[in-house]
């Protein structure tokens, strides 16, 4: 019989939304003004956004206690301009993670003149001494190896967490082994629909696990893309 790892789901459908007629923010933990008493952070993660913007406009991102992000293109490029004037283009395919400090602001950008953009942006929680270096891009290639994880950001002294992304053809599955037994287990599905231990999870749901060793995961419909993020201090 198999061990079902405590949990909890992150229903898309729930998610808190913020929306103009150039930008929406779908928010799977409290965020800004969106508050669930269930939608509390996870660990150190406190925010997880999936964010669309329209040609030629740019959203505001503020901080309010240190922390690293990450940014992660789904289809378009996104501009990052920082604080202190330092600009870099992340494009689909790539993964951009940074640190901030408390009260840093910096600014997303769509430079397509009509075509919306779309990206995750998520935010885990850090301690209050700031190393602005560490600043990285990874690149990774779905195409070039399907129906995998790959492990695009590895655990480093510089990034304590681990993030792996698959895309999965239908009824393919893939085992991931965490790598202490005190790690946070976040999945988000991109596309698709997956089971992921025991769980349903359908287009943007989330699921975050605890208190386990590994996690079984199946795609139950072709090109599904899963993020898995492993919290590791």
């Amino acid at each position: 019989m198999e061990m079902i790892s405590p949990g909890q789901i992150y229903l898309a459908d729930q998610r808190g939304l913020v929306k103009t007629q150039v930008w929406r923010r779908y928010s799977s933990f409290n965020y800004g003004d969106y508050f669930n008493e269930y939608r509390r952070p996870f660990g150190r993660l406190e925010v997880w956004n999936d964010e669309m913007l329209a040609g030629g406009k740019s959203a505001i991102v503020t901080v309010e206690s240190p922390c690293r992000f990450v940014l992660i293109p789904v289809t378009g490029e996104v501009l990052l301009k920082k604080s202190n004037g330092d600009m870099r283009l992340i494009d689909v395919g790539e993964v951009f993670v940074g640190q901030a400090a408390a009260g840093e602001r910096f600014e997303l950008m769509n430079l397509y003149e009509s075509d919306w953009i779309n990206y995750i942006y998520l935010q885990l929680k850090d301690n209050e001494v700031v190393n602005v270096a560490c600043d990285e891009v990874f690149n990774f290639d779905l195409t070039d190896k399907q129906n995998q994880l790959i492990n695009v950001v590895p655990h480093t002294a510089d990034h304590p967490f681990r993030l792996h992304i698959g895309q999965f053809g239908g009824r393919t599955d893939a085992l991931y082994r965490v790598q202490s037994d005190s790690s946070l287990f976040y999945a988000f599905v991109l596309a698709g629909a997956f089971e992921l231990q025991g769980r349903l999870m359908h287009e943007r749901d989330g699921l975050a696990l605890w208190q386990l060793e590994e996690a079984d995961l199946e795609a139950l419909s072709n090109n599904a893309v899963v993020v898995i993020l492993e919290i590791l201090w």
